[in-house]
């Protein structure tokens, strides 16, 4: 007798399953057209912290760009060659949008329909627009840019104090004083500073003291929960840190040229 199963077509197994997600990605803010420009600020910026930037996707906003045309495959070849990964675009214009397309890149969905832009004033129109955030002293940034130089003249700033959550995607840089962070500092979230790093709450993401290569920074948190932590180009990973520290209150600082964990 042969049984009922035997003429049944197997059921594959199934491949795979498409999921909406938010991960947290760098955005790197375009604000000129000058490809080489935007290499060699980029360059400069990773080598401040090289590891930190290794295979990190990226997605381009083109939306301080107006209508302005970009070479987006060769955007796309600069950031690879700086072990960068491009993977959509954000704003573009329609003529952007088919640029992005042809060199292989994703179109970021949302938001469905880019707002109006008022028209820029005459020193706005400057032919020399840099990739850099134009105001000097501590502010909320993507990596896309370099710190800012100081005007002449002018101290610089004592440092900045964050009373809300760092949510993840978030980049908070400060470029010199203490930056101090007195709610939670969620996964994918980023806290760079050139002098030391507080954050009175749970460490769950990243944090860079010492930007500027200033061993003498540290990183003080209440609770251990990292993603990364580094001083002045020494790294450690999640799985590095010891688990005596994880979800405890520590100090992260350099010590004979290695970072060092000690318990608050």
């Amino acid at each position: 007798m042969v049984s009922g199963r035997r003429g049944e077509k197997r059921q594959e197994q199934q491949a795979f399953a498409l999921k909406g997600t938010m991960p947290a990605i760098t955005m790197l803010s375009l604000r000129t057209a000058d490809v080489s420009a935007i290499e060699r600020q980029l360059a400069d910026h990773i080598s401040q912290m090289p590891h930190f930037f290794l295979h990190l996707p990226v997605l381009l906003d083109l939306e301080a760009l107006g209508d302005e045309l970009l070479d987006l495959g060769a955007v796309a070849a600069v950031l690879r060659r700086h072990n960068l990964v491009p993977i959509a675009v954000r704003n573009p214009t329609d003529a952007q949008r088919e640029r992005a397309v042809a060199a292989g890149l994703g179109v970021l969905r949302t938001p469905l329909s880019r707002a109006p832009r008022q028209p820029a004033p005459p020193e706005a129109s400057a032919p020399e627009r840099a990739a850099t955030t134009p105001a000097p002293g501590p502010v909320r940034r993507a990596r896309d840019a370099a710190p800012a130089p100081d005007p002449v003249g002018e101290p610089p700033p004592a440092g900045l104090t964050v009373r809300q959550p760092v949510r993840s995607g978030q980049v908070i840089y400060v470029p010199h004083g203490d930056l101090v962070a007195l709610a939670p500092v969620s996964s994918g979230a980023e806290l760079i500073a050139n002098d030391n790093i507080h954050v009175y709450a749970p460490l769950r993401g990243r944090a860079m003291a010492g930007a500027h290569n200033n061993a003498e920074a540290s990183i003080f948190c209440m609770s251990l929960e990292a993603e990364f932590v580094s001083i002045a180009g020494r790294y450690l990973m999640a799985d590095e840190i010891p688990d005596e520290h994880r979800g405890k209150p520590a100090r992260i600082s350099v010590q004979n040229g290695e970072l060092v964990i000690t318990r608050l």
